[in-house]
């Protein structure tokens, strides 16, 4: 078994050359955003996300005792959205859901780490599904920081990124440059949302987001809660953001697909469970379900009817 990080450190950079990942990085198991996110549960901003309260955050060794170490790796998705008529499904969708799974897609990667890491050490990868935070691992790795909108972001590539985690039984004796917090006086994305759901302390209210309400939110939507376009996810604090300006070319698995820049997101109410299932096929957007989104699109549809304002 390795010791060190280290020992491996140039195979794992040769699989991120070769999968095209853009930062690789590598974090211990303790969480400095910990006490923050036990503060967010407790004031219920987690909504009926229930599931967030299993975390061990703030005790990693309760779940992985032999884990000693946190791979990091931070793969950019396509802020760009495909030419199409106003009323596209590719204008009413997170541009992180136009592609394929991001799931899917940094498990087949964080498989390749783990097969060039072998037997030498115990590994157990995540992809935005374990009960550690994979924000706080990569702003730990010196990927980036996290911004007043909550997300990771790099100077380099902007926020349009997924991140994947690799829990591993060596050390980290990886050492990163510094990152500083690049946000400073600027406030355009508190400003931006439209239901103020970013908080001071650069964390979400669930209960007031967009991207909560379309996505993870079963039964009505809350009625003073405007989807502003939205039918799945939420891209505005990120459209307003200077450091998006110039992003990171994406990886190819996230290409917008042309069946949603050729679909009015209004078919979607005559769909049925195949129909749904056919076009959402290795998609994110099966995470809102067809219920789901025949709930949202109804309220777009409410929403266009009234003239209200909509996001890029």
């Amino acid at each position: 078994m390795s010791e060190n990080l280290s020992e491996v450190w140039p195979e794992l950079e040769r699989v991120a050359a070769e999968e095209g990942v853009a930062r690789l990085g590598a974090s211990s198991l303790a969480d400095g955003h910990a006490a923050l996110f036990e503060e967010w549960i407790a004031a219920g901003h987690h909504a009926t996300m229930s599931y967030l309260a299993k975390s061990v955050r703030a005790n990693p060794a309760a779940r992985f005792p032999w884990a000693r170490s946190i791979v990091v790796i931070v793969v950019p998705y396509s802020p760009a959205r495909p030419s199409a008529p106003p009323d596209a499904l590719s204008h009413r969708v997170a541009r992180y859901a136009l592609g394929d799974d991001y799931h899917e897609v940094l498990d087949r990667i964080l498989r390749r780490f783990e097969a060039a890491i072998g037997a030498r050490a115990r590994t157990w990868r995540y992809v935005d599904t374990g009960p550690l935070s994979d924000r706080a691992a990569a702003a730990q790795a010196s990927l980036g920081w996290i911004g007043k909108n909550a997300m990771l972001i790099n100077e380099q590539l902007g926020s349009y990124t997924f991140i994947g985690t690799l829990l591993t039984s060596m050390a980290n004796d990886i050492t990163p440059a510094a990152v500083a917090d690049r946000c400073g006086i600027c406030t355009r994305c508190l400003d931006a949302c439209p239901t103020q759901a970013i908080l001071p302390n650069r964390t979400v209210a669930s209960e007031h987001c967009i991207s909560y309400a379309t996505i993870e939110h079963r039964g009505p939507l809350p009625p003073a809660l405007p989807l502003a376009g939205n039918a799945f996810g939420c891209d505005i604090c990120q459209e307003v953001c200077p450091w998006n300006g110039e992003p990171a070319a994406a990886h190819p698995a996230f290409a917008p697909r042309e069946e949603y820049r050729a679909t009015p997101v209004s078919d979607l109410l005559r769909y049925s469970q195949a129909d749904f299932s056919a076009l959402f096929r290795k998609s994110a957007v099966k995470r809102a379900k067809l219920a789901g989104m025949k709930r949202n699109v109804e309220r777009l549809t409410e929403e266009n009817d009234r003239g209200m304002p909509v996001s890029r």
